[in-house]
């Protein structure tokens, strides 16, 4: 919740005082919050930490992304952007595994402690690296947040984010109950299924922004990502064994990835004359987060009525309508 509300305000902030200022409060604020985690002692101690992860989380993406928009040469952003991104998907991989033998070997305590070190230290590492400025001379004044001549791009940008994280939001939740109940997976066999998605999209992230780059074709990676992200959720549900299922995931992974990387050099392209990427990647954090808020609910909302088959099948459905969508509006809209 705080990273929607707050990654609108920390990007224009980003922009009006730089990305360093912001990212490293931000990892300041991680690194305390972190902390916390543990040595609560109250569920109003957790809650507060919960939600200053939230902000610092706002903070560090939104003026990271931007300052990987202010320094990158435009042609290689998608490039730039996907490796961002699979850092991200490694760091999902391996902070269970890690947090794991932290609570292991050195106790509760540890388990938060050292990683809140970690993120204390890139903050000074950051603090301590030149970081050029995203003012330029004679940068004319900012526009708003929803400049007029861009609101169909930026709506196709939106539709594509939130249809990308509304599916993480539905498959986090609820694709462990569905592989217990069907396939009586283990916890551990469960994680394996994540983090075959999580490896995926690393992998793909990159390569679908070098594609991007290089050949454009933004309408067949973003539509076509998410119709055939549709197809593999398809696919996973009528897969009679646990490793096909598996390998339905692992398409899917590439299948998101595709679709999700050429949104974030557009966004940057959408507000470039403006000189505003801080608001473009608040905006960006905003769309992926309303996905990954309504992901859970929708779901919920459905299983009390259907069972966990309908409701990936009814996911599948939904993003083969974006997909197509996406596709069309695109074209008409001329991207490369």
């Amino acid at each position: 919740a705080m990273l929607l509300l707050f990654s609108i305000p920390m990007g224009l902030l980003s922009d009006r005082v730089g990305r360093r200022p912001l990212i490293v409060i931000g990892m300041f604020l991680l690194a305390g919050a972190t902390a916390l985690f543990g040595f609560s002692t109250t569920i109003t101690h957790l809650f507060a930490a919960r939600l200053v992860q939230g902000v610092s989380a706002a903070a560090t993406w939104s003026a990271g992304l931007a300052l990987l928009a202010d320094t990158t040469d435009p042609s290689r952003l998608g490039e730039r952007m996907g490796i961002a991104l699979s850092a991200v998907a490694l760091g999902t991989v391996l902070g269970p595994v890690v947090g794991g033998l932290l609570f292991e070997y050195l106790g509760y305590v540890a388990t938060f402690l050292v990683p809140a070190v970690v993120v204390a230290t890139v903050g000074l590492l950051v603090l301590a690296i030149p970081v050029p400025s995203c003012r330029r001379e004679g940068e004319r004044e900012r526009a708003g947040m929803l400049p007029r001549r861009h609101l169909f791009p930026l709506a196709a940008c939106a539709a594509a984010a939130i249809a990308v994280s509304g599916t993480y939001g539905v498959l986090d939740p609820y694709l462990p109950v569905y592989l217990h109940i069907v396939f009586s997976a283990s916890p551990a066999t469960i994680g394996l299924v994540f983090a075959v998605l999580a490896i995926a999209a690393a992998v793909a992230q990159p390569a679908a922004g070098r594609i991007y780059d290089r050949y454009g074709g933004s309408r067949y990676l973003i539509g076509g990502g998410i119709l055939f992200s549709g197809v593999a959720i398809f696919a996973a549900m009528q897969a009679p064994t646990l490793p096909l299922v598996a390998a339905a995931i692992l398409a899917l992974g590439i299948t998101l990835s595709s679709a999700l990387v050429p949104v974030m050099p557009i966004m940057a392209s959408i507000y470039r004359d403006q000189g505003s990427q801080g608001v473009a990647y608040g905006m960006y954090n905003t769309f992926y987060s309303i996905g990954l808020s309504a992901g859970p609910f929708a779901g919920a909302a459905l299983l009390s009525r259907y069972p966990l088959t309908v409701i990936f099948l009814l996911q599948a459905g939904v993003l083969g309508v974006i997909g197509v969508f996406e596709y069309l509006l695109i074209r008409r809209l001329g991207w490369r």
